[in-house]
């Protein structure tokens, strides 16, 4: 035999909120977020140098990726490109989203010229002069 509180005969709405869905909803959430934000890194997967001293930021798919492979290759997000039509991928990128920023990823593998030749290709070209560079933070 069950108990009613709140008189009456029982026929009345209830009080309680029943809560269950609200948390499987969230769950459901979480670990779609979870599997999904690592994959929301823009550009091509390169090694990255190591720093000491990282302004800690994650991009999250928020900046135009200018990645430099090990081989030497370029791509514009996840297009490969060459020297060629790097400016002209890259402004229509910009075009798509003018707010934007630059980030560029050097394979810690490659020598500094080859990095440095596609950043001066994209300031003397491009004139785009305010660029960031990814690295991956120390463990020292």
């Amino acid at each position: 035999m069950g108990m009613s509180a709140g008189g009456g005969g029982g026929n009345g709405p209830m009080a309680d909120i029943n809560v269950t869905p609200l948390v499987d909803v969230m769950l459901v959430l979480i670990i779609i977020f979870m599997l999904i934000t690592p994959v929301l890194t823009s550009g091509v997967d390169v090694r990255l140098p190591k720093a000491k001293s990282v302004d800690e930021g994650q991009d999250v798919g928020q900046n135009i990726a200018i990645s430099v492979k090990a081989d030497e290759s370029v791509y514009v997000g996840k297009n490969q490109t060459s020297t060629e039509t790097l400016i002209a991928d890259l402004q229509a990128e910009y075009e798509n989203d003018p707010a934007r920023g630059l980030l560029i990823k050097g394979d810690k593998r490659l020598k500094w010229k080859h990095v440095h030749k596609v950043m001066w290709q994209i300031n003397d070209e491009g004139g785009m002069s305010t660029m960031l560079l990814a690295v991956e933070k120390s463990k020292e």
